[in-house]
């Protein structure tokens, strides 16, 4: 069902503090993906390790998806993103399995997604979206085929 594991991304209230210390200090090499969310968040990615992560920031504190997760909970892991090759069809997958998708969402041609309820899946919030020739390029680019 899973296809491959995209990203980890993580919640931080200032992401140009966060950049320095993941680039400048411990050697993440920046991607081309990055930018501002319709749903009141920025990103950015780099790799590390030879991994994927991902840095999210809320445009405006305590609003939105990650502004009220960051309000929650402080900064730290925000989530684990999965590519799948239907969205449709591991979202019926998943509510067969009783596990709650959060967020569903096809408004972008580009990336449609969902998230899995963390209470389903031991503490994790887990982003899964539809595969396609944009974000195959971006795993090209990072080496994440």
């Amino acid at each position: 069902m899973l296809k491959r594991l995209d990203h980890v991304s993580i919640g931080v209230a200032d992401i140009d503090k966060a950049k320095t210390l993941f680039t400048d200090i411990l050697g993440g090499q920046l991607l081309p993906d990055l930018g501002d969310s319709e749903e009141g968040f920025s990103w950015l990615t780099f790799m590390l390790g030879g991994k994927k992560l991902e840095l999210v920031t809320p445009k405006k504190m305590g609003e939105g998806g990650v502004g009220s997760y960051l309000q929650k909970y402080g900064e730290g892991f925000h989530h684990l993103s999965f590519a799948v090759n239907d969205l449709a069809e591991s979202r019926d997958y998943f509510e067969s399995k009783g596990l709650r998708v959060l967020s569903y969402s096809e408004v972008s041609p580009t990336f449609k997604h969902f998230y899995l309820h963390p209470k389903d899946t031991f503490g994790a919030l887990i982003q899964v979206f539809e595969e396609n020739t944009k974000t195959i390029e971006m795993a090209d680019l990072s080496g994440e085929k």
